[in-house]
């Protein structure tokens, strides 16, 4: 029976997937999973570059074990495509992370490890382990404390780093993701129903490298970070009239 399942969505990230998968496989190895204990999902999510080439051939070789892939055409946006992933799920630990090679795949397994051993013997902890990014260029770095801040005035929701991966948690939590959003805010939606439900949270230091390949999705130009912030923030706001306050 698997064990834990990360789900990585990607959007034209062809030159990083091979790196993804090489390094997901090393680090599972290196943690003492073999393939029946641990699955990959990688979520082609509508990509129009060469990602689904890339991916079949990667599938053919000798890692084609360790992963599957979720199809999803046309790209609906970061949170369906993260949603559809962990649709097909079944292990008893799940988790999320990024395909642009900036979230080290290690990472997921570290958090994998803390969850076990604070929820060992005990059925009823509910815990997310998430990361705590480092290296950050300090205006990143800034609009993600203004982001938790506001979470927190506007939601009550006291936990930072917000949209740092890994997620790494029980699949208990599935039960909550009743109604995310398609949008950057999933992983919003999820730490808020997270704490809703009474869960606590561990962070874990984890570094934040530069991309080698593409571009990313959010802020690659001042219109697509101010979009994608104005967003969230109108985001945070339905959340708080559709469920409320913490």
């Amino acid at each position: 029976m698997t064990t834990f399942e990360l789900v990585i969505p990607a959007y034209n990230e062809d030159k990083n997937l091979p790196f993804v998968v090489n390094r997901c496989v090393e680090a599972a190895r290196a943690n003492g999973h073999n393939s029946l204990e641990f699955q990959l999902v990688i979520v082609n999510n509508g990509s129009t570059d060469k990602s689904k080439d890339v991916l079949a051939q990667l599938k053919s070789g000798p890692l084609g074990e360790w992963f599957r892939v979720v199809n999803v055409f046309p790209n609906q946006g970061y949170g369906f495509g993260l949603r559809e992933g962990l649709k097909t799920t079944s292990a008893k630990f799940l988790g999320w992370s990024h395909a642009d090679m900036q979230t080290d795949p290690d990472d997921a397994f570290r958090a994998l490890k803390v969850l076990q051993d604070a929820t060992q013997g005990s059925k009823d902890m509910a815990l997310l382990v998430k990361g705590e990014r480092h290296g950050r260029n300090w205006k990143d770095a800034l609009v993600s404390r203004v982001f938790a801040g506001l979470a927190k005035i506007i939601l009550g929701l006291k936990v930072g780093e917000i949209n740092a991966q890994p997620k790494v948690f029980d699949r208990k939590l599935m039960q909550l993701l009743i109604n995310p959003p398609f949008t950057f805010g999933f992983d919003l939606y999820a730490i808020y129903q997270a704490a809703k439900a009474g869960y606590s949270f561990v962070s874990i230091p984890v570094a934040f490298p530069d991309r080698k390949f593409g571009l990313s999705k959010w802020s690659a130009t001042l219109t697509s970070r101010r979009r994608t912030i104005l967003g969230l923030i109108q985001y945070m706001w339905q959340l708080r009239i559709d469920e409320g306050r913490l």
